[in-house]
């Protein structure tokens, strides 16, 4: 209660009920919001079927008018629980069966501070006035409220710091696939471990690469701002006017604090020229660049740990995947947009060719929708194929573009053989160093299977099962998917080799995979 009533303190209290209550509701909430100019508290009681919310008028420092609101509420029956939030911390209360009181106190941790001035000093007005707002921003990976010269130079805001009405789409996409990108295993990692020491970029290369921060020994490694370079080397195919390339970023090195250096590529002259001054004009040459070429004759200077594609045309994101695959990258994050390459190998086919789909493809729009969705699950089995764990996702909603599906693939270590190779030379050191992978590469290895020399039989047949999987699926359909055209030498040997092996190997079989499809 002291918490409420204090001059510039912010505080959430949330009263559960028991299971069994009698109470007609089961969360009340209340926190103190800014009303027309005065401080009241806001309370909130939540049903099975609404929710309600009522305000009422508590100046701040007004510990009688805070006893008015909570009172009532606390002394209510039937309560289960009670917790307090404050800045210096939380408060929590369980009401165990024979109505006695448990209390547990503890310090707020992982989440944003809510009062960013300490205890017994003045807050500041504009952040009071945020944390106390009606209306609360949502929070994103890229705040609209806040100018920043990267969201204004590439177009999203304006002089004064709003977000163009013809941006707003495009901008909720970049937020969205940021924020699923930043739940992802690697990248939480990474945003967890403490900043890089100068001194360890003075170690030797083989120690940083222990160390999972290793520089990659190019002109392009040279860090954000860290004199150890950056632990993160990402690519962008077919980025075109690069909105997603400077949030990402932005997001990784100015808001996780990751070090991260960017690469994008594009067919288009005149944009890869625009965003290569963009660049210069944010300072950021070293750790940006911009490069014209399909990205299927594309080769990166240094070796992408991540590789995104946001509506990369038709097989443009084959093109993305395919290189991610062949650069062995750790993650994949792919949004396709048409998929004309599919729908040509079917045209004038009738819908009697794939019973029992008639119904379906007999109409047009049912026939596009499910096309694109073949092709999609084609390109995430044969991800699966590579080594990779591959999911599809919805990353925004289709109010802000159709195209939402998201083709997230995360490499998996492969068993390592039990005979290391011989540690190099003296002489060959040098060379090492010169062509290492970031620290996240040297971690992750080269996962993707080797049809030349045999793998642990476990990590073999789950490859021979994925690969089985996706010749069902291709086969059904009789189409010959881009991506698997353009990965022909890295899998094409075991899809053989899935073709003719038996899905039920005997007790014989499973100890050596067979002679002849190691040799194909």
């Amino acid at each position: 209660m002291k918490a409420f009533a204090a001059a510039e303190g912010f505080a959430e209290l949330t009263i559960r009920a028991k299971v069994a209550s009698a109470q007609p509701w089961h969360t009340v909430t209340v926190r103190p919001v800014a009303v027309k100019g005065g401080r009241q508290l806001q309370v909130t009681t939540l049903t099975a079927r609404q929710s309600l919310s009522a305000n009422h008028p508590a100046p701040a420092g007004d510990a009688a008018a805070v006893q008015r609101v909570l009172g009532p509420l606390l002394a209510e029956p039937g309560i289960g629980s009670a917790a307090l939030r404050t800045a210096a911390g939380d408060l929590a209360v369980q009401v165990t069966k024979r109505g006695k009181g448990i209390i547990h106190r503890s310090a707020p941790k992982d989440r944003t501070p809510l009062l960013r001035a300490g205890p017994g000093s003045a807050a500041d007005p504009a952040d009071e006035a945020q944390l106390l707002s009606h209306d609360r921003p949502k929070a994103t990976p890229i705040p609209s409220d806040r100018p920043h010269p990267f969201l204004q130079k590439i177009g999203f805001q304006t002089a004064d710091g709003r977000i163009r009405a013809t941006m707003q789409d495009k901008f909720t996409q970049v937020n969205d696939f940021l924020r699923l990108l930043g739940h992802t295993s690697m990248v939480r990692g990474l945003a967890k471990q403490p900043a890089p020491q100068p001194q360890a970029a003075a170690d030797s290369g083989t120690d940083a690469t222990a160390a999972g921060d290793a520089q990659s020994g190019t002109d392009d490694a040279q860090g954000s701002g860290s004199t150890s370079g950056p632990r993160l080397h990402i690519l962008d195919c077919g980025c075109g006017s690069s909105h997603l390339s400077f949030g990402t970023y932005h997001y990784l090195n100015h808001v996780l604090g990751v070090p991260a250096a960017m690469a994008g590529v594009d067919t288009n002259a005149g944009l890869m020229a625009k965003s290569n001054d963009n660049a210069a004009a944010l300072g950021l040459t070293d750790t940006v660049r911009f490069d014209t070429a399909p990205i299927g004759d594309y080769t990166p200077r240094v070796r992408p740990d991540i590789v995104l594609a946001l509506h990369a045309c038709d097989t443009a994101t084959d093109d993305a995947l395919a290189l991610a695959v062949k650069q062995s990258s750790p993650l994949i994050m792919a949004v396709p947009c048409c998929h004309a390459h599919l729908h040509k190998q079917l045209a004038g086919q009738p819908p009697s060719s794939r019973p029992p789909w008639q119904p379906l493809l007999r109409h047009g729009i049912m026939r596009q929708r499910q096309l694109d969705l073949v092709t999609d699950s084609l390109r995430a089995a044969l991800l699966r194929v590579a080594g990779y764990s591959t999911d599809v996702v919805e990353f925004v909603s289709t109010e802000h573009t159709p195209r939402n599906l998201l083709i997230r693939a995360e490499l998996q270590s492969q068993p390592q053989p039990r005979q290391q190779p011989p540690a190099p030379q003296q002489g060959q050191q040098q060379q090492f160093e010169a062509t290492s992978t970031s620290g996240v590469q040297a971690a992750a290895g080269a996962a993707r299977l080797s049809p030349a020399a045999p793998q642990p039989q476990l990590y073999r047949k789950a490859q021979l099962e994925a690969a089985r999987e996706y010749l069902a699926l291709r086969d059904y359909w009789g189409v010959l998917p881009r991506l698997e055209v353009l990965l022909a030498k890295e899998l094409g040997p075991l899809l053989q080799a899935a073709a003719q092996a038996d899905p039920e190997p005997t007790a014989g079989e499973e100890d050596e995979p067979q002679a002849g499809q190691l040799a194909a």
